[in-house]
Formats: structure tokens, C-alpha cells, sequence
């Protein structure tokens, strides 16, 4: 990976410390190279179809968003088979998604053309997210349609401890959305990300614990690993697991946090698996 030139913080006019890392975003730069590529839960983990098996054997499958089909190329797709509404997603990276709110609206030729374009993708070289290009069966999937008011809440873990939760709105449109870092005990955090709309506050469901508890339960194989959930018409579903969030370049304000964050990420232990 050495071998190209490492310029993610140009954005950002920062220098990345690879050599001895500090900040979270230098150690997740770190895990990403040397330590993420090679591990095969991790792999398994950042894989959206592979994944589910992950949940099952945890005993978690029945927090799984309802599966209607899975296919290796977009010209099996059954279309007949599938509900009016549904979410098809790509299992091997990010931003993958196409969501069908009528089927009889949709151009299905236009849409198999671009989820073969998808699957032609190495999704790991965009932003040198290395653990995706691992993912070597790649697969089309189709989830069921959970509605259009979706609120994502999403666990920071650290060594199998969550530490904080991010709750967003409206993530589905992206840089609409709205974002708010809170503790665990649903206090609003001194800290924001700059490139989205603050939430000043969130409501805590009553099943938050439980959603804790889990993210606690899948994350204890990973020195990081971010657990997401939906929550959906007062239930909470599994989302993903995220290893690298924005491609470990994520912005803090304040950016003290950036070194907060990172005095909780030990890397010292960890073998260095490449290079």
C-alpha cells in the first residue's frame, strides 16, 4: 500500500503520522494498512451478506433487516418475485444502495446496468479501505423497505466497549442529514462534525440498552469497530459494521477529540500483518 502516495489529510492540510500514531484517524489509518486487510472477522464483518452469518452465530439474527434475495448478477434477478418496495444494496462497500419505493416506477434495465457497474468496482481502492477488496464474493442483495423515517444510532466500540453513539437523521440523502454525538447515558457531547447538520438532541427508545448490549457483544473481536443500527417503526435492526469511518479522515470539532479518541485505540499490541 506503501507504494502509493498517501495524501488523505491534503483536504484537511494535515500530515499523516503513520510512523507512530496518535490520533484516532492516524491509528484507523494504521489498522486499515497493517492490521484490517488480514483479519479474516473483519473481512467477514465490512461484507454486507457475510455479516448476517456473523449475527446468527452471536445469536443476533433476529435483529437482521428481512432478506428477499441475494444474486451474483443483476440479469437473475427475479423482479417478479420481489415486493413493491424494497432496498437493493451491493455487499462489498459503501453508498451501494438503490432504493425502490414503487416497483412499477422503476426501469429495471437502468438499474441493472448500474448494479453490474457496481459489481465490476474494487470498492477498497477508492479511499484505500483495503479490508473491502478482500471481499471476493461480491454479491447483489435485496432488503426489505423499512419506511422513510429512519433514525440511525450508531456505537462508537472501543477494545468490545462502547464508548459514545452518534444519532442521524435522514442518512439516506447523505449530506442532508443530521448528526449528534451523545453518551451513553443520552447527554449531548461537546463534539460535532462540521460537514452536517447538528442534532441538539435525540430521543433514547426504550430498547437502547439492548442495542448496547449488542453492539458490546459484536464488537469485542476488533480493537475498533463502529456498530450501526436502524430503527424502524419502534424496533431496532442491525445496519452494519463500520471499520473505517469516513475512511478514518473524520472530522472533529474540537479536534482534541481526535486525540481523545485515539488514547482509547491501543494498537500496541496488535501485530503488524503486512510490511
Amino acid at each position: 500500500f506503501m507504494s502509493k502516495k498517501i495524501d488523505i489529510y491534503k483536504s484537511r492540510k494535515k500530515k499523516l503520522n503513520i510512523i507512530e500514531p496518535k490520533t484516532f484517524n492516524e491509528k484507523l489509518q494504521w489498522l486499515k494498512l497493517y492490521y484490517f486487510p488480514y483479519d479474516k472477522e473483519v473481512i467477514q464483518g465490512a461484507d454486507k451478506y457475510a455479516v448476517r452469518e456473523y449475527l446468527e452465530k452471536k445469536g443476533y439474527g433476529n435483529i437482521l433487516v428481512p432478506l428477499h434475495g441475494a444474486w451474483k448478477k443483476a440479469a437473475d434477478i427475479d423482479w417478479d418475485e420481489l415486493p413493491d418496495r424494497f432496498v437493493m444494496k451491493c455487499n462489498h462497500g459503501c453508498a451501494y444502495n438503490i432504493l425502490c419505493h414503487d416497483k412499477n416506477d422503476i426501469d429495471k434495465q437502468k438499474i441493472e446496468k448500474q448494479l453490474t457497474s457496481w459489481l465490476k468496482e474494487d470498492f477498497g481502492a477508492f479511499n484505500i479501505e483495503v479490508h473491502y477488496s478482500q471481499i471476493k464474493e461480491k454479491y447483489i442483495i435485496c432488503e426489505e423497505y423499512l419506511g422513510d423515517c429512519i433514525t440511525d444510532y450508531k456505537f462508537f466500540c472501543f477494545h468490545g466497549v462502547p464508548y459514545c453513539v452518534y444519532v442521524s437523521n435522514d442518512l439516506i440523502h447523505d449530506r442532508q442529514a443530521q448528526i449528534g454525538f451523545f453518551d451513553l447515558d443520552g447527554k449531548k457531547m461537546p463534539l460535532r462534525r462540521d460537514d452536517y447538520e447538528d442534532i441538539a438532541e435525540a430521543k433514547f427508545p426504550t430498547f437502547f440498552g439492548e442495542m448496547k448490549k449488542i453492539a458490546e457483544e459484536l464488537s469485542k473481536p476488533f480493537p475498533f469497530v463502529r456498530v450501526d443500527f436502524f430503527i424502524a417503526n419502534d424496533r431496532y435492526y442491525f445496519a452494519e459494521l463500520t471499520f473505517t469511518p469516513s475512511a478514518c479522515m473524520m472530522p472533529f470539532n474540537p479536534e482534541k477529540y481526535d486525540l481523545v479518541w485515539g488514547e482509547m485505540l491501543d494498537i500496541s499490541k496488535l501485530e503488524r500483518k503486512h510490511g
